[in-house]
């Protein structure tokens, strides 16, 4: 079998990797991160109090790519904001695990990187994404809402908050989730 990646004369940015049997032509990047284990997920199931709000402290070592980026709401209204920037106070010390998409044994051994914690608060920075929910009784039934923003958007290494902020006066409840590809 000949080994394409460096056969001489042919450009190194055609394949996504050197890794024998993960790596794809480059049109097929998302597909390399997911079989070199560099796609992650978590999710945060919530229950906020009337007009309260929860804050997510998202911390990423690396370059990354967000690829979801979505609230299912049970109950209530609610206001999510993807925030870079501001004052963080309290501790965020309640760790939201982050799994990896793909867990196949024939995955490498790459480690995801990005990290989430609750726990803590956030006021002020620059919202660079919005998702506004409404799950509140209509008629005689409740509404369930989703919103999803799973167009991706890059992000340099940092630290990044999300805000699940309830702006009703009943208990919202609900689950938000996020999918990311950590760039090596």
């Amino acid at each position: 079998m000949v080994d394409f990646y460096t056969l001489p004369g042919t450009p190194s940015d055609v394949l996504t990797s050197e890794q024998v049997g993960t790596r794809r032509i480059a049109t097929e990047d998302r597909d390399t991160c997911f079989y070199e284990g560099r796609q992650g997920f978590a999710f945060y199931e919530f229950d906020i109090a009337g007009n309260q709000n929860a804050v997510i402290k998202v911390v990423s070592p690396v370059d990354t790519l967000v690829k979801k980026f979505a609230v299912n709401l049970l109950s209530s209204k609610m206001r999510v904001e993807l925030v870079v920037g501001g004052t963080e106070s309290g501790l965020f010390d309640t760790e939201i695990p982050a799994r990896p998409v793909n867990s196949m044994s024939d995955v490498g051994d790459y480690t995801l990187g990005v990290s989430f914690d609750t726990g803590g608060s956030h006021t002020g920075g620059d919202v660079v994404d919005l998702l506004l929910l409404d799950a509140t009784l209509q008629g005689n039934r409740t509404q369930t809402a989703t919103a999803t923003e799973d167009a991706p958007f890059g992000f340099a290494a940092g630290t990044f908050y999300i805000r699940l902020s309830n702006t009703d006066n009943s208990t919202a409840q609900g689950i938000f989730r996020a999918r990311w590809e950590e760039r090596p």
